[in-house]
């Protein structure tokens, strides 16, 4: 087996994942890497306008042949998972499709079984464990089980992830899409959601009354950006970088509600090196999103001085709000094993 790292337009950073080519299975080679990058894609591994490498250097780096590189890369296409076009190169797609093709699925199994595999598990202890934690997810856990839900894939998972540090031993957090919310309580139990107050009344019209939603504070740096931009001379250009249009929008809605008037608002997608362009040359003060930071777009950009981070942090009336609606569950929780 040879393992060679994944690598994107933007670089590798320690740690990355791999992409991982057994010569000696069973499965085609080309198959092998359309399920990992599916797998990775999926999993917000790679980010929306994220390019992927070059045909012939990811062939070269994984000792393949570049036709077969090329074909992978079709037929993500038309999986709807990347778009590729003259000199821009094959990227990852705004917003991937609504129904996940079965190979999708057979990306995800593959990548499970690959780590399984190392950690010295069996197929079947690998199967069994599946069942077994599928199972659990549908009923409620030892854990308070809380959903977060944003309007993109980084920023669910870095703030479900920040929410489990705030309450160790007490909540199992989760990150999901805002559109994903629905099926996910189809899905599996969960006793919260938590969201930021910009996407509140989304979140609860999309929870229909199944589960509480709780709103949480974003803290002082954030609403005081939102004032400076909100105090800009009219005329003023403010530019918006995010992952995805939607998250553009959803910034662009925010800043309309804070009372921002008179200014003009200019927005890109990460890899769309036009309206990148259009930000740089016309924006009076450029708003990052996280992705955007995590792929040093803030070097893209002349004049540092404009450049701002759009991202938050939970104020700590936000995050006692959610522990006042933890803490009941918790406690029911344990009075109910207690019992048992």
């Amino acid at each position: 087996m040879s393992s060679s790292p994944i690598v994107t337009q933007s670089g590798v950073s320690p740690g990355s994942p791999e992409l991982d080519v057994q010569r000696d299975s069973d499965v085609p080679i080309s198959t092998q890497i359309y399920w990992q990058l599916a797998y990775k894609i999926d999993t917000g591994r790679y980010q929306a306008g994220e390019r992927l490498m070059p045909v012939r250097e990811l062939g070269a780096a994984l000792r393949v042949n570049p036709n077969t590189i090329r074909a992978v890369y079709r037929r993500l296409a038309d999986a709807g998972y990347v778009t590729s076009r003259h000199g821009a190169g094959t990227q990852v797609v705004e917003q991937l499709p609504k129904r996940r093709a079965a190979e999708a699925l057979a990306g995800i199994v593959s990548e499970m079984l690959r780590r399984a595999t190392e950690a010295g598990f069996s197929p079947d202890e690998v199967a069994a464990a599946t069942f077994a934690a599928a199972t659990q997810r549908k009923r409620p856990g030892p854990l308070v089980r809380v959903l977060f839900a944003e309007c993109t894939t980084a920023d669910a998972g870095f703030d479900a992830e920040r929410l489990g540090e705030a309450f160790p031993g007490l909540i199992e957090a989760e990150g999901t899409l805002l559109d994903d919310l629905p099926e996910r309580l189809e899905r599996f139990h969960y006793d919260l959601i938590a969201t930021t107050t910009m996407h509140a009344d989304e979140a609860q019209a999309l929870a229909a009354g199944r589960l509480p939603v709780v709103a949480m504070l974003v803290g002082p740096g954030y609403l005081e950006l939102v004032h400076e931009i909100a105090a800009l001379p009219p005329g003023s250009t403010v530019g918006l970088v995010c992952a995805t249009s939607r998250g553009t929008s959803n910034i662009a809605e925010t800043l309309a509600l804070s009372g921002t008037k008179g200014v003009e608002i200019v927005s890109a997608v990460i890899g769309a090196e036009a309206d990148l362009d259009a930000v740089d040359r016309e924006a009076d003060l450029i708003l990052l999103s996280r992705e955007a930071l995590a792929v040093d777009l803030d070097r893209r950009f002349e004049r540092e001085e404009r450049i701002r981070p759009w991202s938050y942090a939970f104020d700590p009336a936000g995050l006692e709000l959610l522990r006042r609606a933890i803490e009941p569950i918790a406690e029911a929780r344990r009075a109910n094993a207690s019992d048992s």
